[in-house]
């Protein structure tokens, strides 16, 4: 590998307990029941719940702070509240967004690739506790792929997407390598909630709505730690159709976020999501 991308790599999977528990695959189909993973993305596809027309109730769901675990009751939401078919309606339409994106476009090498998918399959099991997204990276094409500047990467986990992001050959030369900034991260943190909002999973399960906030602001802060506060104001823009159609019509740019800096776009939050403890507390 690549000097460069190797020291990157080791540098963005070092700074994470979450990138380091995911080097390992758990694979529950050695020594064990060999339907194992359909059974699990069975009950992800069919949930009980799939066929409500009325919401359930909200409750609070901790999330605790080191590598994220799932709990008896983030597994309990994605048997009856959110099925994986939910997750992948969610991921499509984030991806269809992203690919027409000024912002984020310019980090995905390829759109080819089954992007929406295997992010499903990755929050699956980050909240159910299931084996898709190990299985998937156990059967993962892993042939190189070309980077900017004619290197080569393979891509065969979260650490090794990101860096093939960095170093995506759409990227302006002088931003090559270079590694998420604040206002990129709130671009792909609007984007998102708005995607989750277009799939109607804040109306069919609010509970999993406020965790998954709290969820992405747990993660994105790997990539850049000053992103998390300014997840729960990602969320508030996706719900306004006026800040979303602005967006479009500014040509799919957020003016009003790229090139702000920390000071400046911390300024703008309620002073009660000015808070270090942030989703981790209680």
């Amino acid at each position: 590998m690549d000097p460069e991308i190797q020291q990157a790599s080791d540098a963005l999977r070092a700074s994470d307990p979450d990138l380091q528990e995911e080097d390992t695959i758990r694979s529950t189909n050695v020594g064990g029941c060999p339907f194992a993973h359909h059974h699990h993305h069975g009950n992800s596809s069919s949930s009980s719940s799939s066929s409500k027309e009325e919401p359930s109730p909200y409750q609070f769901i901790p999330l605790h702070s080191g590598s994220h675990k799932s709990t008896e009751s983030t597994k309990r939401l994605m048997q009856e509240e959110i099925s994986f078919d939910d997750l992948k309606k969610m991921t499509n339409n984030f991806y269809q967004l992203a690919f027409k994106d000024h912002t984020l476009d310019k980090f995905i090498r390829s759109r080819d690739d089954p992007h929406a998918d295997r992010f499903a399959k990755w929050i699956h099991q980050k909240m159910a506790g299931s084996d898709l997204w190990d299985q998937d990276r156990e059967t993962r094409d892993l042939t190189p792929v070309t980077i900017a500047n004619d290197r080569v990467a393979i891509v065969r986990d979260r650490t090794s997407a990101h860096i093939a992001a960095w170093f995506s050959p759409k990227r302006s030369p002088d931003q090559v390598g270079r590694r998420f900034q604040l206002d990129e991260c709130r671009v792909w943190m609007r984007l998102h909630f708005w995607a989750m909002r277009q799939a109607g999973l804040v109306e069919k399960s609010p509970t999993f709505a406020d965790y998954y906030v709290r969820f992405i602001g747990h993660f994105v802060a790997v990539y850049e730690k000053t992103a998390r506060k300014f997840a729960r104001e990602s969320f508030r823009w996706s719900a306004d159709p006026k800040n979303t159609e602005a967006y479009i019509l500014n040509g799919r740019i957020m003016k009003d976020v790229l090139g702000v800096k920390h000071t400046e776009a911390k300024a703008t939050l309620p002073e009660e999501e000015v808070d270090y403890q942030w989703p981790h507390h209680q």
